[in-house]
């Protein structure tokens, strides 16, 4: 994550400086595609043709970047003059979104992007080998169609050997290579867990009580020494009478 953001950050700045290079219209881009993931509009300084067919202003290099379908580039002559940017510094393309120019889109037939590093050898990146389009449309080419894998060049530019190579609009979209780069080389910073704490075990259920036993009613005392005497003694004395009695009763 923060590698991303630290990538967004550098990303916006370039492109924010870029957009206030001569030449780009305050309109462009105007097709509304939206870029591969981490892609943004490449811009920066105009270069190519200052001017087009017949010497006019209008239809020179500027007419190809400024946001409106209906002005156009127009070249020279067939190979002769180009319409492009340079960004300042490397860019990896991603994408490119073209427009024809309105009722010429024969002229479209052999559109080329090249890309440079030196701005004198170009190399070729993408070229239009289907011919003229069926409709007077925006044109997308991903980068699947390119001849170069991941191409990364400090200059771009939009040029025709084979037609005379009017355009209307042209969108190149890409990413900073260094900036990539910079983003790459920072080292994920290393998040440390806090330890996960034992769960506190249950306090033990105290143990039942037992209930007590109903006492026992204690027994009744034995009787004592001296009172086993005086039972004897009385015991004796009954006996005494009741034969003393009976001794009467017979004479």
């Amino acid at each position: 994550m923060k590698k991303l953001i630290a990538f967004a950050i550098t990303l916006a700045l370039v492109l924010t400086v870029a957009s206030m290079a001569e030449g780009v219209g305050d309109a462009y881009p105007s097709s509304g595609f939206t870029p591969p993931e981490g892609s943004a509009i490449i811009k920066g300084e105009l270069i190519g043709n200052e001017v087009g067919w017949g010497e006019s202003d209008a239809a020179g290099r500027a007419a190809a970047f400024d946001g409106d379908i209906f002005t156009f580039f127009d070249p020279l002559g067939v190979g002769d003059g180009y319409a492009g940017i340079d960004a300042g510094e490397e860019y990896v393309l991603t994408y490119i979104v073209i427009h024809p120019r309105e009722n010429w889109n024969a002229r479209y037939d052999g559109a080329e992007i090249n890309g440079s590093n030196d701005g004198e050898n170009w190399d070729l990146i993408w070229m239009n080998e289907e011919g003229e389009p069926a409709e007077w449309e925006w044109q997308y080419i991903p980068a699947d169609q390119f001849k170069i894998k991941e191409p990364s060049y400090r200059y771009y530019r939009y040029y025709n050997e084979l037609q005379h190579g009017d355009v209307g609009e042209v969108e190149l979209y890409g990413y900073s290579k260094a900036a990539a780069a910079a983003a790459a080389a920072e080292p994920e910073p290393v998040v440390e867990e806090a330890p996960v704490e034992a769960a506190p075990e249950p306090a033990a259920e105290p143990a039942p009580v037992a209930e007590a036993a109903p006492a026992a009613a204690a027994p009744a005392p034995a009787p004592q020494t001296s009172d086993m005497t005086a039972l004897a003694v009385a015991a004796a004395v009954m006996a005494l009478g009741s034969a003393v009695v009976i001794s009467k009763k017979r004479k």
